[in-house]
Formats: C-alpha cells, sequence, structure tokens
C-alpha cells in the first residue's frame, strides 16, 4: 500500500541561492543531508543572470507564472520556455537566463543521474482523471485545486501543495478531481548491479 504525505506550501523552505542571487522555496528532497539525490524546488527570478552550478545534478525547469525565458546552456541558447514546458539541462553546465517580458516563478526538478532515472509531465486536471499505473513518486499542484484518492486516502491539495507518494514497490494508481494544472515527478532509484 502506498501513502499519500501532503507538503502543504505553508511547509516550504526558503533557502539562498548558491550563487547569492536570489531564494528558492524548498518543496522536497530525498535526505535532510547535504548529499541529497534529488530535491524538488520553486524560485522566483525577478532579472536575467547566472544560475547555480549543481555539479554533478541533472536539472529539469519549468516555468510556472510568468512570460518566459531562454537559457543560455554552455554557450547553446534553448528555445523560448513558455508554462508547462519542460527542459533538462546539466547541472555542470555555466547558465545564464534571458528574461522574456519579466519576472517568472519556476519550478525545478534536480537530481544525481547516477542514482534516479527522473521524468516530469504537465496534466491539466478539469473534472475527473484516474491514473493507473502510475510510477509518479510526487504530485505538484502549481495553480487550482483537487482532491487525491488512492489507496482508501483522500485529501485535498491546494496551490503549490505538493503530495509525497511512497511505500509502493511498483506502480500506484489514483484518481485527481478538481480543476489544477498539476505536474506529476517519476523518480525511480537505480540498483547497483
Amino acid at each position: 500500500m502506498s501513502t499519500f504525505t501532503r507538503l502543504p506550501a505553508s511547509l516550504h523552505r526558503r533557502m539562498p541561492w548558491r550563487n547569492g542571487l536570489g531564494t528558492t522555496l524548498e518543496i522536497a528532497r530525498d535526505t535532510a543531508a547535504d548529499d541529497w539525490g534529488w530535491r524538488v524546488s520553486l524560485a522566483d527570478v525577478a532579472q536575467s543572470g547566472a544560475f547555480s552550478p549543481f555539479a554533478g545534478m541533472t536539472r529539469i525547469i519549468s516555468v510556472i507564472q510568468g512570460p518566459g525565458m531562454r537559457l543560455d546552456v554552455g554557450g547553446v541558447l534553448s528555445p523560448a520556455l513558455h508554462r508547462w514546458e519542460a527542459f533538462t539541462f546539466s547541472g555542470d553546465a555555466q547558465v545564464h537566463c534571458q528574461l522574456i517580458g519579466g519576472p517568472i516563478r519556476d519550478f525545478n526538478l534536480i537530481y544525481r543521474a547516477d542514482r534516479y532515472r527522473a521524468s516530469l509531465d504537465w496534466l491539466q486536471v478539469k473534472g475527473q482523471l484516474q491514473l493507473k499505473d502510475s510510477q509518479a513518486t510526487m504530485l505538484f499542484c502549481a495553480d487550482g485545486a483537487l482532491s487525491l484518492e488512492g489507496d482508501r486516502q483522500n485529501m485535498a491539495v491546494g496551490t503549490l501543495d505538493a503530495v509525497l507518494i511512497q511505500g509502493s514497490n511498483g506502480p500506484v494508481s489514483f484518481c485527481l478531481e478538481g480543476n489544477a494544472q498539476v505536474c506529476l515527478i517519476s523518480l525511480q532509484p537505480i540498483r547497483a548491479t
């Protein structure tokens, strides 16, 4: 049986960026230790500038508020990134953000690719959505509100809340109902051979 743990927006932890140019709201990570394997967070980006390096990590980023951005990743310019579009890049690269028309809020999954296989998918929930055999380990509600029901558990999820899905040794099925933009994250540990 899986357990669903709600991570309310009011408990997200504010911390400084590694480069000191802003702050992030940490939603969750796999361990409290400094040697974490994955972290999910939000960042408010008020001006164009350098991103903090995360050596040995892979990053997946999405704009969730604002007009968008472009990233210069090691000298290669990304396409324009708008709301709900995921973009993957190496945390080893030198990255510079160029805002398109104003401030943004972004959503980040940062993980060690030598420890985890990861995916990030955006879904719009209008009414009821059944997710069968999902590999999701986290759900994040970027906008709107919904209810989540699965494994005899039911909970309300609001804007910027997340739900950690734990205890499942395989795919999990659950139902989402409401009107919301959500992100499903899958983080599968890589087993040593």
